[in-house]
């Protein structure tokens, strides 16, 4: 078996598609089918299941793409580590990351880093909190930004930032005449619950609290529910990271500096980082500590 035929597996897994695969790789279709069909053959097994409905992988096929991910991340680092001894800094590092930060840090961090490291590609892979850990810990990715829990031991972590929630109302409510308004007092008002990641954090709030928010409806995304918020359908807590520029007509009051959602940047090993890799950590953990305040 070869490398080529693992990386053509891999990507057909990740694509769902020969097609896709075959256009990322600069393959054509039956290339692909080609080197799939002799892994296979290797193998002595069927690595995807083909039907009207699409492909899937099959459960051995799943099991070996752990191997196979572990086999082409071992390449690359060779590959980085032989760059390094020759003065040169190439390879590609594969980054997890949700929308606050795709649109807060990664903007001016990708514009620092890739001026110092122009032959390094990123790629970036953006889901929400639960993909981008799954991400990280099957290999998907070389490391991830996540939010950071008591109850993740697996990973070796950074802590980067402690991003406060922050409670949203539309204009002249109450409510803002409040420094620190009660979770009952939210509790009894129509609320827009965030989806995706950070309703962990606010039903966490309730929870603690022993209550439940009068939830009137369910958003992703966070410009919709300022502008809901900013329309009086209801009130909402965000993280501060997340809020859009234009705050026209809501008002925003902290829940207090000990309620936040903590940011971090996270791998399954940090000394098995490639060299690229580890020059983006380093990056990223820099600029964040610069100006991470301000953000």
């Amino acid at each position: 078996m070869t490398l080529a035929q693992m990386e053509v597996f891999l990507k057909v897994a990740q694509t769902g598609s020969f097609t896709k695969a075959g256009e990322e790789l600069g393959l054509s279709q039956s290339a692909v089918s080609h080197a799939l069909a002799g892994l296979e053959s290797e193998l002595g097994f069927l690595l995807i299941h083909r039907s009207r409905a699409g492909i899937q992988v099959t459960p051995n096929g799943e099991r070996m793409l752990g191997y196979i991910r572990q086999i082409l991340r071992a390449t690359e680092q060779m590959k980085q580590e032989a760059a390094q001894l020759t003065g040169l800094q190439t390879g590609i590092v594969r980054v997890g990351t949700f929308p606050s930060v795709s649109t807060k840090w990664l903007p001016p961090i990708l514009n620092q880093f890739q001026s110092r490291y122009p032959e390094i590609e990123v790629k970036l892979h953006e889901g929400g909190y639960d993909e981008v850990e799954k991400q990280i810990r099957t290999g998907a990715v070389d490391l991830g930004f996540i939010p950071v829990s008591k109850e993740q031991t697996d990973y070796d972590m950074e802590m980067l930032k402690n991003d406060c929630l922050v409670l949203l109302l539309p204009a002249g409510h109450p409510l803002h005449l409040h420094p620190s308004p009660a979770i009952e007092q939210i509790a009894a008002e129509p609320f827009i619950l965030p989806k995706k990641g950070c309703d962990l954090h606010i039903k966490k709030l309730f929870r603690e609290k022993n209550v439940q928010p009068n939830i009137r409806f369910e958003m992703e995304n966070d410009e919709a529910i300022v502008a809901m918020v900013r329309a009086g359908l209801g009130i909402s807590i965000l993280p501060e990271m997340t809020l859009p520029l234009d705050m026209t007509g809501v008002h925003r009051v902290l829940m207090g500096e000990e309620i936040y959602r903590t940011i971090g940047i996270a791998t399954t090993s940090r000394d098995s980082l490639s060299p690229a890799a580890k020059k983006f950590w380093e990056t990223v953990t820099a600029w964040v500590k610069e100006n991470g305040k301000n953000t």
